[in-house]
């Protein structure tokens, strides 16, 4: 990718979009489209690591009474037992 203004890393890194999108469609003279693009790609390189998955939400418990008032609960064994 040709050479983009330092403010544009900076308000990327800083997420500041649309100053980001202005400064890249001033210094280079294109479209809406085309800067958006140009941001996405300059995001992506600044910002090489996807986004850590979301945590999986925890597994339901079994929770059962017992005849005489006794509270059980049952939980799934986890997945890195075997």
């Amino acid at each position: 990718m040709d050479r983009l203004p330092e403010s544009v890393d900076r308000d990327i890194l800083d997420g500041r979009t649309l100053p980001a999108l202005s400064a890249i469609r001033a210094s280079r003279g294109c479209s809406l489209r085309e800067a958006i693009d140009l941001y996405g790609q300059r995001y992506c390189e600044l910002h090489p690591e996807p986004p850590p998955p979301p945590e999986q939400p925890p597994t339901p418990r079994v929770l059962r009474f017992t005849p005489d008032g006794t509270l059980i609960v049952f939980e799934p064994p986890e997945d890195n037992q075997p």
